[in-house]
């Protein structure tokens, strides 16, 4: 009755903690457990036997007795190495060595003999583990002896991801995972039960302990039981101190000296052209260097019950950032020499400058075509000095190097910049036992990653490199209390900060003093951007030609990115009989903070002089610097950073009921409530399209509350705003998700103590990500854009100082009553969270020699997946659509005076807004099918390896980019399901391999045992050890883009929201196939060009039965090695040195796999033209092939393998 009293008295305080608590969330339990039946020789269960299970790490012992059923559990185990001793009167004592992984419950069935106690039968219980017995689920570990001897070109813990069948290689390269059957987010990731997710991406954050610490990463991929959250579950767990000292030190060096050339390298230098600023090749140059080490054992004092583990590492990263471009201009453009252009595009002199030419200029600097007298080159003396300090950004090249005489751009560009990166990382880890009954770990880890890597603005050298400032803050707690051996408890908590900024190395004040503006100038433009603007990150962006334009560097150029995560967490185990009962709660309080939201747009500035054509006029106006056709900046709506922060709480049952001695059900439900992102703020927009505040106008907008007005564009206001209490919805503009009900059900077969059939269903949602909205909502409607026309030109050179681009003009973009341009999201009130299916049957045996073979049916079914439409996108048809300029006179393509009249505004949904109204909704749907077998040998006589193969079939309508919450555009809105083809990143088949070999020869080796101590320092002591994989090839889609759509689509549906790919990378439309993508193709091409065409531009642009479907083309596999050599010293039984090289990509094989269709996919760019029915039409001298189509000529590294052969020279000393 006490014990009674006891566990509900710590259940109600539990109770009150999970409500009272700071919230965060907890990722089940990190704790373990060995189940067992003892039987004596004939089988018969053997009750009242007393069963000792003792930490080899630490001696500690828990002492407990059999069942009337012959049945043993012992929960709360950390992972590690443990002793299983079983006696019983009549029978000698039983002595099992059992390994426990991660959370696993493994299972140890004891068979005694008969005799006396004192006798001690030893069983090596090598391969209990090897399989899993009692669960459904999917999982995979790796110890900390495997992460470090498989050979990884990285130290970083998550590329050992890829050694698991489930997860490949995601959009951003390797580096980001996709997981088969789901998507390329809403794992939950944890380090030492502390959710280690970023709030943003979804994606786990830089928090990592060194490799030193950490004891086993595991991975639960599929159907997992209903602690645990995510389409899978990422666990790190560091390793304990232990009642004997030990520690290790290392170094380890890569450099470009012992490295073979990258395909790319080779392809720059055989294009490369000597330069006076270049007079030789630069070289690829890298050295990374990595020292550290750890030390563990009892803390002094510390009564043998408290234990402590420190390491610290760092990281020196030299590493050249290679910058390649086929758009940049030949060197004579940049001041105005237009000699090697083709007559027809050379730039036209303008009216204003015709007179000012003098008639040797006219003779020797123009020439006529046609009607149009066209500059040669542009007479130095009419040359801008800002225009010409803008161009200086442009790298110089050989004049001689190879360029298109239609748009100036080079053939081949390549330069490399050295970039340098540090790491530190550190990690404390300390446990006590209170008591037998309370136990205690706490671990800390820090990093700090500063340094240079990515350009500010790619490929200009001369922008520099942004800097990175970076620290994490990872604090895990746990406390475990037993009630009684059934009884246990783990309370959970702790913290994740991640705290990064990144900067371009100028402000703009910087930039506008280094181009030429003058002080007064200077003031004057921070007149209308604002001030504090010049003392920001970055640079004003200018669109003057047809090669590469100055873009404004994206938002990395001033930008703080934090993430901080609060975490709280119960876990009740309760062993009842059959039935083994789990239930608790996680609480996850998620706080982000991204200058995402501040670098929309333009907020430094837009200077468009408007390239109308394929020709260079926009360009010879810039370089004399008369006016632009149109500068943009952001108003009074521009906004801060985004501080937003979210709830996840997870409520779960679980109970692992054997129902007969050889089969296990599984019966599990989790519960989840997400709760929307909220802005510290208010500042978050949402259109609601189905309810209209002010007569006149469809729809409405909403915000969280007042104190989003003054950051409002009047024009929301006067379109109509409501705040989120009048229009029924919280301050996150969405209604709380409460359907996230989670079944999980499954059961394990024992068909013999050697093989098991096991299966399982279950329901799982994606963690949360605040992306979705940060774009949606917290961005697009805030930084509005404000165009002007008819402002002042460059000063100086034939214009006055004091001049600036932004002074005068007239407003005709931001103005109130025109509603057209504003930039707004509908995210409807009732979006859910994506749902994902997953169900296995797996058959698993022990085949001896201590293997196992695995051979699964892994499917998923994926509802509710995430995509984009836009609500003003017009069906298309052949009623033409803004071909009338502002005088509603038909316009003229070439001068760009086409504009959405009113007619045609008044044909869309809603009339007075313009185009992009994305909404992102439950759209897509996807499948997957895989055949996975599995080969699984633990260490063993010196040999250990695993072996994996999949057959995958996945499809999806849902657009994977790498994009979490905000998914991607739907190519064709209309018609959804159309999509329904290979989803992205993913490969029919991938074979996957890893281990070690200790070579049979030397002292304690099977031959040469006996040799001498110089004999086996030369000849013994060597391992062998690999990793490796093979996939085929992925899908890409192939598109063209519209370099002069808008307001005139393909299709006339008044929208640029038409993306071929659905990456948010800009108008693009798919080709028609008209024969074999791969027939007739040789050397570094792998797609036929002739086998696609433009686009239709009438109303089958989306539906023509001979549009590419997405990821119709599967591009090349490839596969990569990795070899490990190592020779071991040892000294005494603890310690040894081991001195070794890692040969990462040891064939050198060029990894030929490109990661994002943009590298591969593009057909090139057409124009759109006018029939004489002011139709859209696409005629052939308009359209410019990309040579580069279906070719890759380059090597990206993939799935932990270097593109190129390179070698890691590790030493290492243990003790």
């Amino acid at each position: 009755m006490r014990n009674l009293r006891t566990i509900i008295a710590r259940l109600l305080v539990t109770g009150s903690i999970l409500c009272l608590a700071s919230p965060g969330y907890s990722q089940g339990t990190n704790l373990g457990a060995i189940r067992g039946a003892v039987s004596d020789p004939n089988g018969a269960v053997i009750p009242n036997a007393a069963v000792q299970v003792t930490d080899q790490a630490t001696g500690i012992s828990r002492d407990l007795t059999t069942d009337s059923e012959g049945n043993y559990e012992v929960a709360a185990l950390k992972p590690g190495n443990y002793t299983v001793t079983v006696a019983a009167a009549g029978f000698k004592t039983t002595v099992k060595e059992v390994v426990v992984k991660g959370s696993d419950t493994v299972r140890a069935d004891v068979k005694t003999e008969i005799g006396a106690p004192s006798e001690t039968v030893s069983v090596s219980g090598a391969e209990s583990g090897l399989i899993e017995r009692d669960q459904p689920v999917l999982a995979s570990t790796l110890n900390n002896r495997q992460l470090l001897e498989v050979p990884r070109d990285s130290r970083d813990i998550y590329e050992f991801l890829y050694l698991n069948p489930d997860i490949t290689q995601g959009a951003g390269g390797d580096g980001t995972f996709k997981f088969i059957g789901a998507q390329s987010y809403g794992a939950a990731f944890s380090l030492d039960g502390q959710r280690s997710n970023g709030g943003i991406f979804g994606e786990p954050t830089q928090s990592q302990p060194s490799l030193e610490t950490i004891g086993e990463l595991t991975v639960l991929s599929k159907n997992f039981t209903a602690e645990y959250s995510g389409i899978a579950n990422i666990r790190i767990e560091t390793k304990r101190g232990t009642k004997d000292y030990h520690g290790s030190l290392f170094y380890n060096n890569k450099n470009s000296a012992l490295a073979a050339w990258s395909v790319q390298d080779k392809n720059a230098q055989a294009s490369f052209l000597a330069t006076p600023d270049t007079p030789a090749f630069p070289e690829p140059f890298f050295n990374l260097n990595e020292a550290g080490g750890s030390v563990g054992g009892p803390v002094p004092f510390g009564g043998k019950k408290t234990f402590f583990l420190l390491s610290y590492e760092r990281r020196w990263d030299l590493a050249p950032r290679q910058i390649r471009a086929t758009n940049i201009p030949s060197t004579p453009l940049l001041s105005g020499d237009f000699t090697g252009i083709r007559n027809s595009s050379r730039p036209a002199v303008p009216a204003a400058v015709l007179p000012l030419l003098t008639a040797g200029e006219l003779a020797s600097n123009t020439l006529l075509v046609g009607t149009t007298r066209r500059f040669i080159t542009i007479p130095q003396r009419l040359l801008n000095p800002i225009a010409l300090g803008v161009m200086g950004y442009y790298p110089r090249t050989n004049p001689a190097t190879p360029f298109s005489n239609a748009n100036g751009r080079l053939v081949n560009f390549v330069r490399n910049i050295p970039g340098l990166l540090t790491r530190d990382l550190a990690t404390l880890r300390v446990d006590h036992d209170f008591s037998n009954s309370d136990k205690f770990y706490a671990v800390y880890n820090y990093q700090i990653r500063n340094g240079n890597r990515s350009p500010v603005l790619n490929p200009f050298p001369a922008f520099g490199l942004l800097a990175q400032h970076q620290n994490n803050h990872t604090l895990s707690l746990s406390h475990t209390h037993l009630f009684s051996n059934a009884v246990v408890n783990e309370l959970r908590g702790g913290f994740n900060y991640q705290f990064l900024f990144r900067r371009a190395n100028q402000t703009e004040r910087d930039f506008l003093t280094g181009v030429g503006f003058n002080p007064d100038e200077i003031s004057a433009i921070g007149a209308v951007l604002g001030e504090d603007v010049l003392e920001t990150g970055g640079h004003t962006a200018f669109t003057i030609s047809p090669f590469l334009n100055i873009a404004n560097g994206g938002r990395n150029t001033n930008r703080n990115l934090d993430q901080k995560l609060y975490t709280f967490g119960d876990t009740l185990s309760w062993n009842a009989g059959n039935h083994t009962l789990r239930f608790g709660a996680d609480f996850v309080y998620n706080q982000a903070v991204d200058s995402f939201t501040a670098n929309r747009g333009n907020p430094r500035g837009l200077v468009n002089y408007q390239p109308l054509a394929n020709n260079f006029d926009a360009y010879a106006r810039f370089l004399i610097g008369l006016p632009p056709t149109v500068v943009t900046y952001v108003g009074s709506t521009r906004r801060g950073d985004m501080n937003v922060s979210n709830w996840e709480n997870g409520f779960f049952f679980q109970d692992n009921w054997q129902i007969h001695p050889k089969v296990t059900l599984n019966l599990g439900v989790r519960y989840e409530i997400i709760t929307p992102f909220v802005d510290k703020d208010d500042l978050m927009i949402n259109f609601d399209p189905n309810t209209s505040k002010n007569p006149g106008f469809q729809g409405r907008f909403i915000v969280p509350s007042e104190k989003a007005f003054p950051r409002l564009d009047p024009r929301f206001v006067n379109y109509g705003v409501v705040t989120a209490e009048e229009a029924g919805v919280g301050r996150g503009l969405v209604n709380t998700d409460k359907n996230n009900l989670a079944p999980r059900l499954g059961i394990a077969w024992r068909l013999s103590d050697r093989d098991v059939l096991r299966g399982g269903y279950g329901v799982y949602y994606p963690t949360s990500a605040a992306q979705g909205m940060r774009d949606a909502l917290a961005t697009n409607g805030f930084n509005q854009a404000v165009q002007k026309r008819g402002t002042q030109g460059l000063p100086g050179g034939i214009n006055p100082r004091g001049i600036t681009p932004f002074s005068g003009g007239t407003i005709t973009l931001g103005d109130p009553t025109d509603f057209t341009a504003l930039a707004a999201n509908a995210i409807p009130s009732d979006l859910q969270s994506p749902r994902f299916e997953q169900f296995n049957v797996t058959y698993e045996r022990e085949v001896g020699l201590n293997a196992a073979l695995r051979v699964s049916y892994v499917g998923t079914r994926q509802h509710g997946l995430i995509g984009g439409i836009d609500l003003n996108m017009l069906p298309p048809s052949n009623i033409p659509f803004g071909v009338l300029n502002d005088e509603g006179d038909p316009c003229d393509l070439g001068e760009g005076d086409c504009v959405v009249s009113p007619g045609d505004a008044a044909r869309r949904p809603f009339p007075r807004l313009g185009s992009f109204l994305a909404s992102y909704g439950n759209i897509g749907r996807g499948k997957s099918h895989a055949l996975q077998v599995e080969v699984n040998r633990r260490f063993a006589r010196g040999l250990s390896f695993n072996a994996s193969y999949t057959l995958l079939d996945q499809k999806s309508s849902g657009v994977d980019t790498g994009n979490s919450t905000l998914g991607g555009t739907i190519y064709n809105q209309f018609n959804p399901d159309n999509d329904l083809s290979l989803d992205s990143f993913v490969s029919r088949h991938r074979f996957i391999s890893y281990g070690a070999f200790d070579l049979p020869f030397g002292k304690g080796r099977d031959f040469g045992n006996k040799i001498g101590s110089w004999a086996d320092a030369v000849a013994g002591g060597w391992q062998l050890s690999w990793n490796m994989f093979a996939k085929s090839g992925t899908g890409f889609t192939p598109f063209w883009t519209c370099s002069n759509c808008d307001p005139i689509f393909p299709g006339n549906i008044g929208s640029e929201f038409t993306d071929a790919i659905g990456d948010f990378s800009g108008s693009g439309f798919r080709p028609r196939v008209i024969g074999d993508p791969y027939a007739g193709v040789s050397g570094d091409q792998f797609f036929n060009s002739a086998a696609f065409t433009v686009p239709t531009t009438g109303p089958d642009v989306f539906d023509n039965p001979d549009v590419a479907k997405r990821n119709f083309l599967v591009g090349p596999g490839t596969w990569g090695v990795n070899l490990g050599v190592r020779k071991f010293f040892r000294f005494t039984e603890n310690t040894k040195l081991e001195i070794g090289a890692d040969f990462n990509n040891v064939f050198n094989h060029p990894l030929q796999s490109p990661v994002a269709t943009n590298e591969i996919g593009r057909l090139g760019e057409f124009f759109i033209s006018l029939d004489p029915q002011r139709r859209p039409v696409i005629l052939p001298e308009d359209i410019i092939p990309d040579a580069d189509f279906g070719r890759t000529n380059l090597s990206f590294s993939q799935e932990g393998i270097d593109n190129r052969r390179s070698v890691r020279v590790k030493l290492r000393f243990t003790f």
